[in-house]
Protein backbone atom coordinates (compact mmCIF):
# COMPACT_ATOMS: atom_id res chain seq x y z
CA UNK A 1 0.00 0.00 0.00
CA UNK A 2 1.40 3.35 -0.56
CA UNK A 3 1.44 6.06 1.83
CA UNK A 4 -0.87 8.18 0.71
CA UNK A 5 -3.43 5.17 0.58
CA UNK A 6 -3.16 5.17 4.01
CA UNK A 7 -6.04 5.83 6.67
CA UNK A 8 -6.03 9.15 8.57
CA UNK A 9 -5.64 7.26 12.23
CA UNK A 10 -2.83 5.58 10.41
CA UNK A 11 -0.64 8.58 9.44
CA UNK A 12 -1.34 10.17 12.94
CA UNK A 13 0.86 6.80 14.34
CA UNK A 14 3.28 7.50 12.32
CA UNK A 15 3.70 11.08 12.84
CA UNK A 16 3.57 10.31 16.24
CA UNK A 17 7.05 8.35 16.23
CA UNK A 18 8.28 11.48 14.28
CA UNK A 19 10.92 12.90 17.20
CA UNK A 20 13.30 15.64 15.67
CA UNK A 21 13.86 17.81 12.43
CA UNK A 22 15.71 15.20 10.62
CA UNK A 23 12.90 12.70 10.94
CA UNK A 24 10.76 15.65 9.42
CA UNK A 25 13.68 16.27 5.86
CA UNK A 26 13.53 12.99 5.74
CA UNK A 27 9.70 12.90 5.71
CA UNK A 28 9.27 15.91 3.21
CA UNK A 29 12.44 14.98 1.19
CA UNK A 30 10.00 12.36 -1.03
CA UNK A 31 6.42 13.22 -2.24
CA UNK A 32 4.17 14.00 0.22
CA UNK A 33 0.33 14.03 -0.15
CA UNK A 34 -1.56 16.77 0.60
CA UNK A 35 -3.22 14.32 2.86
CA UNK A 36 -0.21 14.01 4.96
CA UNK A 37 0.26 17.61 4.99
CA UNK A 38 -2.93 18.41 6.40
CA UNK A 39 -2.49 15.89 9.61
CA UNK A 40 1.07 17.61 10.16
CA UNK A 41 -0.44 21.06 10.17
CA UNK A 42 -3.10 19.51 12.68
CA UNK A 43 0.06 18.07 14.80
CA UNK A 44 2.06 21.78 14.74
CA UNK A 45 -0.69 23.71 15.74
CA UNK A 46 -2.58 21.25 18.49
CA UNK A 47 -0.33 23.03 20.73
CA UNK A 48 1.34 26.56 19.84
CA UNK A 49 3.91 28.53 21.22
CA UNK A 50 4.64 32.32 21.33
CA UNK A 51 8.00 33.33 22.86
CA UNK A 52 7.63 37.27 21.95
CA UNK A 53 5.12 39.57 21.19
CA UNK A 54 5.11 43.42 19.77
CA UNK A 55 1.70 44.06 21.44
CA UNK A 56 1.05 41.57 24.04
CA UNK A 57 -1.57 40.05 21.97
CA UNK A 58 -1.27 36.49 20.92
CA UNK A 59 -1.47 35.96 17.22
CA UNK A 60 -3.71 33.04 17.03
CA UNK A 61 -6.36 34.10 14.34
CA UNK A 62 -8.39 31.73 12.42
CA UNK A 63 -6.07 29.05 14.21
CA UNK A 64 -8.06 29.02 17.11
CA UNK A 65 -10.15 26.26 16.07
CA UNK A 66 -6.80 24.04 15.54
CA UNK A 67 -5.21 24.65 18.99
CA UNK A 68 -5.69 22.66 21.66
CA UNK A 69 -2.69 24.53 23.82
CA UNK A 70 -1.23 27.49 24.19
CA UNK A 71 2.45 28.55 25.68
CA UNK A 72 2.68 32.36 26.10
CA UNK A 73 6.14 32.91 27.42
CA UNK A 74 6.38 37.14 26.21
CA UNK A 75 6.74 39.24 29.31
CA UNK A 76 3.24 40.42 28.69
CA UNK A 77 -0.10 38.73 30.18
CA UNK A 78 -2.48 36.92 27.52
CA UNK A 79 -4.77 38.77 26.46
CA UNK A 80 -7.77 36.62 26.89
CA UNK A 81 -10.11 38.49 25.02
CA UNK A 82 -8.80 37.00 21.97
CA UNK A 83 -9.72 33.54 22.78
CA UNK A 84 -13.71 32.52 21.98
CA UNK A 85 -15.27 31.11 25.18
CA UNK A 86 -16.27 28.23 22.85
CA UNK A 87 -12.59 27.34 21.48
CA UNK A 88 -11.18 24.30 21.52
CA UNK A 89 -8.43 25.00 24.43
CA UNK A 90 -7.63 22.74 27.13
CA UNK A 91 -3.79 23.85 27.86
CA UNK A 92 -2.79 27.19 28.76
CA UNK A 93 0.43 28.03 29.91
CA UNK A 94 1.35 32.24 30.12
CA UNK A 95 2.94 33.99 33.44
CA UNK A 96 -0.72 35.51 35.27
CA UNK A 97 -3.94 36.36 34.51
CA UNK A 98 -6.15 39.33 35.67
CA UNK A 99 -8.50 38.82 38.18
CA UNK A 100 -11.38 40.48 36.54
CA UNK A 101 -11.35 38.19 33.13
CA UNK A 102 -14.67 37.44 31.97
CA UNK A 103 -16.39 34.40 30.35
CA UNK A 104 -15.98 30.69 31.24
CA UNK A 105 -13.51 28.30 30.06
CA UNK A 106 -14.76 25.10 30.58
CA UNK A 107 -12.62 23.62 27.98
CA UNK A 108 -9.71 24.05 30.17
CA UNK A 109 -7.95 21.39 31.72
CA UNK A 110 -4.65 22.07 32.22
CA UNK A 111 -3.55 26.04 33.58
CA UNK A 112 0.70 26.93 33.98
CA UNK A 113 0.90 30.17 35.83
CA UNK A 114 4.80 31.33 35.98
CA UNK A 115 4.39 34.46 37.34
CA UNK A 116 1.56 34.93 39.78
CA UNK A 117 0.40 34.32 43.49
CA UNK A 118 -2.73 32.35 44.85
CA UNK A 119 -4.08 35.52 45.82
CA UNK A 120 -4.80 36.61 41.96
CA UNK A 121 -5.29 32.90 40.90
CA UNK A 122 -8.21 32.86 43.39
CA UNK A 123 -10.06 35.96 41.99
CA UNK A 124 -9.62 33.83 38.32
CA UNK A 125 -9.91 30.23 39.81
CA UNK A 126 -14.13 29.90 38.88
CA UNK A 127 -13.12 31.23 35.30
CA UNK A 128 -11.83 27.71 35.13
CA UNK A 129 -14.50 25.25 36.65
CA UNK A 130 -13.10 21.75 34.90
CA UNK A 131 -8.93 22.00 36.06
CA UNK A 132 -7.30 18.79 35.85
CA UNK A 133 -3.66 20.00 36.33
CA UNK A 134 -2.92 23.24 38.01
CA UNK A 135 0.71 24.42 37.88
CA UNK A 136 1.39 27.58 39.37
CA UNK A 137 4.47 29.56 41.09
CA UNK A 138 5.51 33.14 41.41
CA UNK A 139 9.02 34.75 41.10
CA UNK A 140 10.97 35.92 44.32
CA UNK A 141 9.64 39.26 44.10
CA UNK A 142 5.98 38.75 44.14
CA UNK A 143 4.78 38.07 47.74
CA UNK A 144 1.95 35.61 48.96
CA UNK A 145 -0.36 36.65 51.29
CA UNK A 146 -2.42 34.49 53.22
CA UNK A 147 -6.08 33.45 51.50
CA UNK A 148 -8.64 31.24 51.56
CA UNK A 149 -7.89 28.66 48.59
CA UNK A 150 -10.31 28.05 46.07
CA UNK A 151 -12.09 25.00 45.47
CA UNK A 152 -11.53 22.87 42.37
CA UNK A 153 -13.08 19.62 42.93
CA UNK A 154 -11.76 18.28 39.90
CA UNK A 155 -8.51 18.93 40.00
CA UNK A 156 -6.09 16.19 40.01
CA UNK A 157 -2.63 17.39 39.84
CA UNK A 158 -1.00 20.32 41.55
CA UNK A 159 2.62 21.98 41.02
CA UNK A 160 2.79 24.74 43.33
CA UNK A 161 5.72 27.00 44.34
CA UNK A 162 4.88 29.79 46.05
CA UNK A 163 6.67 32.07 48.68
CA UNK A 164 5.34 32.71 52.20
CA UNK A 165 4.06 35.22 54.10
CA UNK A 166 7.07 37.07 55.51
CA UNK A 167 5.54 37.50 59.42
CA UNK A 168 3.70 34.44 59.54
CA UNK A 169 5.11 31.79 57.58
CA UNK A 170 1.62 30.54 56.44
CA UNK A 171 2.31 27.69 53.68
CA UNK A 172 -0.69 28.29 51.42
CA UNK A 173 0.09 24.91 49.19
CA UNK A 174 -0.93 22.30 52.11
CA UNK A 175 -4.35 24.74 52.72
CA UNK A 176 -4.48 24.78 48.82
CA UNK A 177 -4.54 20.90 48.47
CA UNK A 178 -7.52 20.83 51.48
CA UNK A 179 -10.25 21.84 48.64
CA UNK A 180 -9.14 19.54 45.87
CA UNK A 181 -11.24 16.56 46.79
CA UNK A 182 -9.91 14.59 43.69
CA UNK A 183 -6.41 15.38 43.98
CA UNK A 184 -4.02 12.42 42.78
CA UNK A 185 -0.48 13.61 42.46
CA UNK A 186 0.98 17.15 43.93
CA UNK A 187 4.61 18.44 43.57
CA UNK A 188 5.49 20.96 46.03
CA UNK A 189 8.16 23.39 45.89
CA UNK A 190 8.89 25.03 49.64
CA UNK A 191 11.82 27.26 50.07
CA UNK A 192 11.01 28.63 53.86
CA UNK A 193 13.06 27.22 56.95
CA UNK A 194 9.65 27.75 58.85
CA UNK A 195 6.37 26.69 58.25
CA UNK A 196 3.19 25.97 59.15
CA UNK A 197 0.52 23.93 57.82
CA UNK A 198 -2.27 26.08 59.45
CA UNK A 199 -2.45 29.44 61.62
CA UNK A 200 -1.49 27.27 64.68
CA UNK A 201 1.74 25.09 64.73
CA UNK A 202 5.12 26.48 63.54
CA UNK A 203 7.88 23.88 63.38
CA UNK A 204 11.28 24.59 62.19
CA UNK A 205 12.80 22.75 59.03
CA UNK A 206 15.88 21.44 61.27
CA UNK A 207 13.04 19.36 62.97
CA UNK A 208 9.85 18.92 60.62
CA UNK A 209 8.25 17.35 63.78
CA UNK A 210 5.32 18.48 62.32
CA UNK A 211 5.50 16.54 58.73
CA UNK A 212 4.10 13.11 59.95
CA UNK A 213 0.94 15.03 61.25
CA UNK A 214 0.20 16.75 57.64
CA UNK A 215 1.22 13.25 56.08
CA UNK A 216 -1.57 11.43 57.82
CA UNK A 217 -4.32 13.40 56.27
CA UNK A 218 -3.28 11.31 53.22
CA UNK A 219 -3.79 7.53 54.16
CA UNK A 220 -3.67 6.41 50.28
CA UNK A 221 -0.48 7.43 49.33
CA UNK A 222 1.68 5.78 47.56
CA UNK A 223 4.38 7.18 46.47
CA UNK A 224 6.08 9.98 48.46
CA UNK A 225 9.24 12.41 47.34
CA UNK A 226 10.83 14.89 50.33
CA UNK A 227 13.84 16.40 48.53
CA UNK A 228 16.58 18.76 49.77
CA UNK A 229 15.61 18.96 53.71
CA UNK A 230 16.83 18.49 57.26
CA UNK A 231 14.47 15.00 57.80
CA UNK A 232 16.17 12.92 60.38
CA UNK A 233 15.60 9.12 60.48
CA UNK A 234 12.70 9.40 62.97
CA UNK A 235 10.75 11.15 60.76
CA UNK A 236 10.99 8.44 58.15
CA UNK A 237 10.13 6.01 61.10
CA UNK A 238 7.05 7.63 61.91
CA UNK A 239 6.02 8.03 57.63
CA UNK A 240 6.04 4.43 57.46
CA UNK A 241 4.04 3.97 60.14
CA UNK A 242 1.19 6.57 58.95
CA UNK A 243 1.10 5.61 55.62
CA UNK A 244 0.43 1.98 55.09
CA UNK A 245 -0.06 1.94 51.57
CA UNK A 246 3.27 3.46 50.76
CA UNK A 247 5.39 1.55 48.67
CA UNK A 248 8.42 4.59 47.11
CA UNK A 249 9.85 7.10 49.70
CA UNK A 250 11.98 9.63 47.72
CA UNK A 251 13.95 11.68 50.09
CA UNK A 252 17.33 12.20 48.47
CA UNK A 253 19.71 15.15 49.84
CA UNK A 254 17.83 14.98 52.89
CA UNK A 255 21.23 15.47 54.68
CA UNK A 256 19.80 14.55 58.00
CA UNK A 257 18.76 10.88 56.97
CA UNK A 258 21.70 8.08 57.36
CA UNK A 259 22.02 4.28 56.93
CA UNK A 260 20.16 3.64 59.98
CA UNK A 261 16.54 4.48 58.13
CA UNK A 262 17.38 2.52 55.25
CA UNK A 263 18.30 -0.23 57.93
CA UNK A 264 14.94 0.03 59.80
CA UNK A 265 12.62 0.48 56.51
CA UNK A 266 14.47 -2.50 55.83
CA UNK A 267 13.82 -4.95 58.57
CA UNK A 268 10.42 -2.94 59.28
CA UNK A 269 9.18 -4.49 55.30
CA UNK A 270 10.51 -8.26 56.28
CA UNK A 271 8.33 -7.89 59.69
CA UNK A 272 5.31 -7.23 58.11
CA UNK A 273 5.37 -8.48 54.52
CA UNK A 274 5.26 -5.08 53.08
CA UNK A 275 7.74 -3.48 49.85
CA UNK A 276 9.16 -0.13 50.21
CA UNK A 277 11.62 1.21 47.49
CA UNK A 278 13.62 3.70 49.85
CA UNK A 279 15.78 6.43 48.65
CA UNK A 280 18.16 8.68 50.45
CA UNK A 281 21.74 8.81 49.11
CA UNK A 282 22.22 12.07 46.97
CA UNK A 283 23.05 10.09 43.41
CA UNK A 284 21.28 6.58 44.29
CA UNK A 285 21.88 4.78 40.82
CA UNK A 286 19.58 1.75 41.97
CA UNK A 287 16.25 4.22 41.20
CA UNK A 288 17.32 4.56 37.69
CA UNK A 289 17.51 0.65 37.85
CA UNK A 290 14.22 0.50 39.49
CA UNK A 291 12.47 3.55 37.86
CA UNK A 292 13.44 4.37 34.08
CA UNK A 293 10.92 6.96 33.62
CA UNK A 294 13.37 9.21 36.13
CA UNK A 295 15.88 9.66 33.37
CA UNK A 296 13.41 10.90 30.84
CA UNK A 297 14.56 14.36 29.59
CA UNK A 298 12.96 17.07 30.28
CA UNK A 299 10.32 18.38 27.91
CA UNK A 300 7.84 21.41 28.00
CA UNK A 301 5.14 19.01 26.49
CA UNK A 302 5.39 15.74 27.19
CA UNK A 303 3.54 12.80 25.65
CA UNK A 304 0.56 11.26 28.04
CA UNK A 305 -1.39 12.56 31.78
CA UNK A 306 0.87 10.51 33.66
CA UNK A 307 1.80 12.40 36.53
CA UNK A 308 4.52 9.48 37.67
CA UNK A 309 5.81 8.87 34.32
CA UNK A 310 7.11 12.54 33.63
CA UNK A 311 6.24 14.59 36.77
CA UNK A 312 7.30 12.74 40.15
CA UNK A 313 11.25 12.58 39.45
CA UNK A 314 12.24 15.71 37.98
CA UNK A 315 13.13 19.24 39.99
CA UNK A 316 10.32 21.47 40.35
CA UNK A 317 11.51 23.98 37.52
CA UNK A 318 12.00 21.16 35.25
CA UNK A 319 8.11 19.76 35.32
CA UNK A 320 6.85 19.73 32.03
CA UNK A 321 4.30 22.99 30.84
CA UNK A 322 1.83 20.63 29.87
CA UNK A 323 0.87 16.97 30.06
CA UNK A 324 -0.80 16.36 26.38
CA UNK A 325 -3.46 13.14 27.01
CA UNK A 326 -2.79 10.21 24.58
CA UNK A 327 -6.63 9.02 22.80
CA UNK A 328 -7.26 5.65 23.64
Amino acid sequence: MLLNELPGDCLLSILDYIQDIKDLINLFKGKVCRQILYYFTFIVYAIAEFAYSHDGKAPIGDMIKLIRGIIFDCDYHLDFGCIPENANLEMLSTGYIYPNISGIYGNVKQLHLWNTNLGLFKCAAHRFPNLERLKIYATEDLREEYSDAPVLANLKILEMGLPLIDCVGTCCSFKFMDGCSALQSAHIRIDSSRITFNRMINYQSSEWIELPRCMSKYPNLKHLAIRGTYLKDVTIKQLILILPKLTLLDVRKSYGVTQEAADHVQDYCKRYGRSIKFYFKRDDKQIEADWPQSLNPWKKVCRGFDFMEHCFFKSFYQLPNFLDPVDD
